[in-house]
């Protein structure tokens, strides 16, 4: 049974969504430099921390799989993430509403403030795939990250900084699994074009999309906020204020499940 069928869309109406007037628009970030037509775009509103996993391996939370030392905080305009230790993390995931190919996306955004005074680390953009797409089998599962220090970009402490995660499919990514398609894996060591990736791998398909902190750097604070994920078939930004209602947004099913496909 493929991936999407077993993790059924779930909690949507529970967050309060609301549907962005609009027909969608164009956004380029691809290998072949076509425009993809996003759909249109939903606001998912945040009024709580609920949704945000603190455990150091990004599992859910159990009696043996206890959360660690990260402190969250929602602010009128984003949510904060501390790390006080070597372990702590901060991970949010969300499948998308429909499937999408890797090779469909149009617009990946999003937004950080660093609030440490020295260091790089600030919430990276997070995205789990099938590189071969279909049914999943072992070994296809990896996580392709975005860092904005790993993309050359300046991180300045104390202000917001509004981050492309595709820049004309020129952002650069990593794997978490080497991709034995790409020159050198694209792993940690060796960010790679977007655009690369994707003509790589034609066929892989998004099993979520969300945001990282951690672990392995103690003393990291970063605040997040504006996350957005388009694509042809499915479009969402994700805002978190006290603003909002303090609605409910239990854990997506792909963090229940994560843990199976790391094996």
């Amino acid at each position: 049974m493929r991936l999407r069928q077993a993790f059924t869309a779930a909690t949507v109406a529970a967050v309060g969504l609301m549907l962005v007037v609009g027909t969608g628009a164009y956004a380029a970030g691809q290998a072949s430099g076509k425009l993809v037509r996003l759909a249109p775009c939903s606001t998912v509103r945040h009024g709580n921390t609920e949704g945000i996993l603190t455990t150091s391996n990004g599992e859910a939370p159990s009696p043996t799989n206890p959360n660690s030392t990260a402190v969250l905080t929602l602010q009128r305009e984003g949510v904060d993430a501390t790390l006080p230790d070597n372990s702590a993390k901060a991970l949010y995931l969300e499948e998308p509403s429909r499937t999408v190919k890797l090779n469909r996306i149009g617009k990946l955004t999003y937004r950080t403030v660093q609030l440490a005074q020295s260091g790089v680390a600030v919430w990276s953009y997070q995205i789990p795939i099938d590189i071969n797409g279909g049914t999943l089998q072992a070994g296809d599962f990896t996580t392709l990250v975005y860092e904005p220090y790993q993309d050359g970009q300046t991180i300045t402490p104390g202000k917001w900084q509004n981050w492309d995660a595709l820049r004309k499919g020129q952002a650069k990514w990593w794997s978490t699994r080497a991709l034995t398609n790409v020159a050198n894996g694209a792993t940690q060591t060796f960010p790679t074009a977007w655009s690369t990736i994707i003509a790589a791998y034609p066929d892989a398909t998004v099993l979520a999309y969300g945001l990282d902190l951690g672990k392995g750097a103690p003393g990291a604070s970063s605040r997040v906020d504006s996350l957005t994920f388009g694509a042809d078939t499915t479009c969402a930004q994700h805002r978190w204020s006290t603003r909002f209602g303090r609605t409910s947004h239990p854990l997506s099913l792909f963090q229940i499940w994560r843990k199976w496909l790391l094996r």
